[in-house]
């Protein structure tokens, strides 16, 4: 999935849900591509999209802005914006959520194949479960995908 689709998605999604997010919040939204940084250490859905990295950090974010401001508002944003990455990939192909112990990362895969001929027929739109390991990576592909643009249009127009 695309940066602009992490960011973009979880980004209209809380704007619909809190009005009161206003564009002070926006720089949290960059919480969403914490978990591609993981393609620094070679593998792409790796370590960073693991709970057994992401509770800890998670742990911290919420105890540092306690401590400092003794109440919970911008990390349980930001929280919500890292999860939402994780959300996103499980249900595009899938996560190793718990990486390094289990390589094996678990998913829902939603097909929708439509025949078209004489008539025109969905052939199969049956979600299922997939299961996939993590895959080295040598190069990044970050050109934005048609669904990211049109989701930051959605939130620009909305």
């Amino acid at each position: 999935m695309d940066i602009l689709t992490h960011i973009f998605i979880p980004l209209t999604l809380i704007y619909v849900l809190r009005r009161d997010f206003k564009a002070k919040h926006f720089p949290l939204a960059l919480f969403t591509i914490l978990p591609d940084f993981d393609v620094l250490t070679g593998i792409h859905r790796g370590l960073l999209h693991s709970i057994i990295l992401l509770a800890p950090i998670s742990a911290l974010t919420l105890l540092v802005e306690y401590a400092i401001k003794r109440r919970l508002k911008y990390s349980l944003i930001a929280l919500f914006f890292l999860y939402s990455h994780i959300i996103l990939d499980f249900l595009a192909g899938g996560v190793p959520l718990l990486y390094p112990i289990i390589n094996q990362g678990v998913g829902i895969e939603f097909p929708f194949i439509v025949r078209l001929g004489g008539s025109i027929s969905i052939v199969d739109a049956t979600p299922r479960l997939v299961y996939n390991y993590p895959q080295p990576i040598h190069e990044i592909d970050a050109s934005p995908s048609g669904f990211g643009i049109a989701s930051s249009l959605m939130l620009h127009l909305g």
